[in-house]
Order: C-alpha cells, then structure tokens, then sequence
C-alpha cells in the first residue's frame, strides 16, 4: 500500500531535518540535548516559540503540547523528536519561569494599547467582566505581606485588580518553609519519638521514612492559596495559556480570556483542590528548620500520593 508524503518523512526524518527546519524559522541558536530532543535557546516568550513552531511543522504532524516534559512552557513533539525552548540567558525576567504568566502580559497589552478594553476571565462556570483595562502589570516578585498577586489588571482611574495564576498541572502552592517550618518540626519529632517515622543520618542531612503529609487548617488554606491580596479583591485562575486563550467576542467589543478554573473563595478548596502540607527530604535544604535534609511544600490533594503517610497534627 503506497505511504503518503508526511508518512515518509516521518519514518525518514532525522535530527538534522528538525534542526535545519528550525534554522529556516530563524531559530539559529539551538541545543541538542539527546538524539531525540533539542531546544531552542531563546529570550522571546517561550510559549509563543513554541506554538509558532508547531504552526510552521503542522505538515509534519507537529503538535505543541504544553504539559510535556518538565519544562514549565512543555515542549513540541514531530514523531519520535521533542523541540524545547530554553532561555538563552538566566540573567532577568525569563530566567524566573514567567513565561506563563507572560503569556497573559503581552496578551492583554496587545489588545489594550489602543485603548481603554472590557476585559472578561472566565472558566465557563464564573466569569469576571472589567470595563475600561488600560493595561496589565507583572508583580509577581512582590511577595511582601504575602501577596499572592502574579498579575494586576489596570483599571482606568487607578483600580487594580489583583490574578494570581496557576499552570493547569501545578500541584505546589508554595515552598512553605519559612511560612510552616516551625509546625513540621513538632509533628517531625513527635512522630519520630512515638516510632510512627524513622529518621536517620545521611552524610551532613537526615533522611525521614515516610515522606508526611499534613491537612491545612482553613486560616492556613487563606494564607497559602490567597495571601493578603487576593481573597475578596482578586482571585486565582488555573491555565497554561496560548494564545488562543485570548480571543475579541461580542463583535469585537469584549477581550474574553478563557481559563480552565477560577478559584475565588474558600468552597473552591475542597477535594482534589484540598490544601496539605507535604514534609519530604530534599538533600539541599541544609539549614532546614526541621531537620536539615528536610522541608515542607503547600500543595494539592493530587500531590499526596500512596508513598505519603497523612497524618494529625
């Protein structure tokens, strides 16, 4: 039976074909990591990278899958090969993992720089309408007080609305150390003494046996998930943004930015969205304040996984 032409150059295509693709496209700094996999080295919005690629593959079957791997932007897949994009440079903004959050940034100043726009957030179920956005900030290196705020929507004459913003498959709402060490290391030793967990000396750390997990009371869910910022005033929104999430509707009167959830009050925190506390070894947390070689993640009930022992405090 005769192949079709994408069907031959995907059993015949090499590394070298995606490479000289993609230097085609302009992308000449590029990586290889292992015969399969190469990133491209870049400065530009990652996501953005990587959804002009599989748009410009498409006839080779290309497609952008933004959970791939562990890279927090995913990664394209054309058959057996993965394309990346890796920034170019750890000095500045991209350096800090924002790309997702960039994503909505450029998004929005796109459609608000000719002017004052209804701005709608909506996950399907709750939507947010803001008239009059004249531009969005990035704040999300401002954790002072425990701002929680990724993003603030601009309002004309001075309101700000406060986003934070989640990865559709991020499972950690914060590293909790400094936050809820103190509270670990009572469980840690009360459970270490009463023989519900071993401890043992590892090199300069400890290792504990099993990892704890722990469920968050509702004052700590408030602080965890919604800081001093958020609650009342702004709210969550879970998305691993494209482009196309940002869409003109209503004949083109109304932004209309489309998220997967909204999380804006407590009741949004219940069954796999419950909040824990998850106490694990990590070899690099030296100057813990448990135990060093151990520290404590805030995360969702999805992460509490078989090899964690819940237990009460």
């Amino acid at each position: 039976m005769a192949i079709s032409f994408i069907q031959f150059m995907e059993s015949t295509m090499t590394l070298d074909d995606i490479e000289a693709g993609l230097k085609k496209m302009g992308y000449t700094s590029l990586k290889r990591d292992t015969g399969r996999t190469i990133s491209i080295l870049t400065d530009e919005n990652r996501v953005k990278v990587l959804e002009n690629v599989a748009a410009n593959m498409k006839d080779l079957g290309a497609k952008y899958d933004p959970d791939k791997g562990s890279s927090s932007v995913g990664a394209v897949v054309v058959d057996q090969y993965t394309i990346k994009a890796r920034p170019a440079s750890k000095q500045g903004k991209k350096s800090a993992g924002l790309d997702n959050e960039d994503t909505m940034i450029d998004s929005i100043k796109m459609f608000t720089k000719s002017g004052p726009m209804t701005v709608k957030i909506t996950d399907g179920r709750k939507s947010y309408t803001y008239e009059n956005v004249i531009d969005v900030e990035e704040v999300g290196r401002d954790t002072t007080n425990r701002k929680k705020a990724d993003v603030r929507l601009v309002i004309k004459g001075g309101k700000k609305i406060p986003i934070s913003i989640k990865k559709d498959n991020a499972e950690m709402w914060e590293s909790a150390d400094s936050y809820w060490a103190p509270v670990a290391k009572k469980i840690v030793d009360k459970l270490e003494a009463d023989g519900t967990i071993t401890i043992k000396k590892a090199g300069s750390v400890f290792k504990m046996t099993p990892n704890l997990g722990v469920k968050a009371n509702k004052k700590e869910k408030e602080a965890v998930v919604f800081g001093s910022d958020l609650l009342g005033s702004g709210f969550v929104v879970v998305r691993t943004f494209r482009s196309t999430d940002f869409q003109m509707v209503a004949e083109g009167d109304i932004l209309e930015v489309k998220v997967t959830k909204i999380i804006d009050k407590m009741s949004d925190l219940k069954g796999k969205s419950e909040i824990f506390f998850l106490i694990r070894n990590d070899s690099s947390r030296k100057g813990s304040k448990i135990r060093p070689g151990l520290r404590v993640l805030a995360v969702s009930a999805t992460r509490i996984n078989r090899n964690v022992k819940v237990v009460e405090r």
